[in-house]
């Protein structure tokens, strides 16, 4: 074979494997975002047996993904407190270990719990976070698809994030492994309904200097808006972007962050967050340029995430 068409046909076959992968993705995400909003599971509500049932679907995907467990069936309980009453969360956390730069890691979020039943209507959270937690089941499935990545990976189902970033806390003041060895938070919340505009907005850019140089010039299938520090608008709502999500307990860590997440919508917080007011295009979109994003992330130098981090 002529060495021309060698090569076209090898470029030919990455895309079409690459193309099998997004489409694979794309069907395995919108799965995991109907298992985890279905009626069963009640709005997944802390502490409650919605909860416990997307705690277990949870923990057997990151088994059949082949994530190691550093605790029993992946869960860290926690203890936690509101006014004067304790109260008890479980974060889930799988990990996967990189090669070039296997005692870094990079850590994934995306919480799993919802507002359960209110006044008698399951507000089932599809949206928020289903999405997040199904995106972030399909990234570690992209990572493992890699031959190694560079770095090593936490993946963290975080709980009792709606009621103050209670899971996140935790986790950031007791670790599986030293602070020091994180070098950054990708937190995904809500990602699914972005449809409109074809929207996807991040936040946290400004923590890792020259992403955003990289971000701009990128060609991704969603239009990629990126928020900056003192923008307190989100849709109709104003929104404190820098302490609105998982990402939060990192930021004040000193850790460089990057918070992706749509804007607010009709259905945000309601009954009406089910899957099916889901767009599979734009899930596909988001998820195209989420696994680009991702996949750069992990070929940088550990130095440029080094120099990011503040003392915190």
């Amino acid at each position: 074979m002529p060495k021309f068409y060698s090569i076209t046909f090898c470029a030919l076959l990455f895309f079409l494997q690459a193309l099998s992968f997004d489409l694979k993705a794309n069907s395995a995400l919108l799965h995991d975002i109907q298992q985890l909003s279905d009626e069963p599971m009640a709005g997944r509500k802390t502490a409650q047996p919605g909860a416990e049932l997307a705690r277990q679907y949870i923990g057997q995907r990151f088994a059949d993904l082949g994530l190691v467990a550093l605790q029993p069936d992946f869960q860290h309980p926690f203890d936690y407190s509101i006014g004067f009453v304790d109260k008890l969360g479980v974060n889930l956390i799988a990990a996967l270990k990189g090669c070039n730069n296997a005692d870094r890691y990079i850590v994934m979020t995306a919480h799993y719990d919802h507002l359960g039943t209110i006044a008698g209507k399951v507000y089932n959270g599809a949206d928020d976070n289903a999405s997040g937690v199904a995106t972030m089941l399909a990234l570690a499935a992209l990572l493992k698809t890699q031959p190694c990545p560079s770095y090593s990976y936490l993946f963290i189902a975080t709980d009792a994030e709606e009621s103050g970033l209670h899971g996140a806390k935790a986790f950031v003041a007791e670790p599986p492994v030293p602070l020091q060895q994180l070098i950054l938070n990708i937190n995904l919340d809500m990602l699914s309904r972005g449809e409109r505009a074809n929207h996807l907005y991040l936040y946290g850019a400004h923590s890792l200097p020259g992403v955003t140089d990289y971000l701009n010039a990128g060609d991704f299938s969603v239009n990629l808006k990126l928020r900056h520090r003192g923008k307190g608008l989100r849709g109709q709502n104003r929104l404190d972007w820098a302490n609105a999500s998982d990402h939060a307990p990192f930021r004040r860590a000193g850790i460089p962050y990057l918070f992706f997440g749509v804007d607010t919508h009709t259905h945000y917080h309601t009954p009406q967050d089910d899957w099916q007011n889901i767009d599979p295009a734009y899930l596909q979109r988001m998820f195209e340029s989420l696994s680009s994003i991702v996949l750069w992330l992990d070929q940088q130098p550990p130095e440029w995430y080094l120099a990011a981090r503040k003392p915190g």
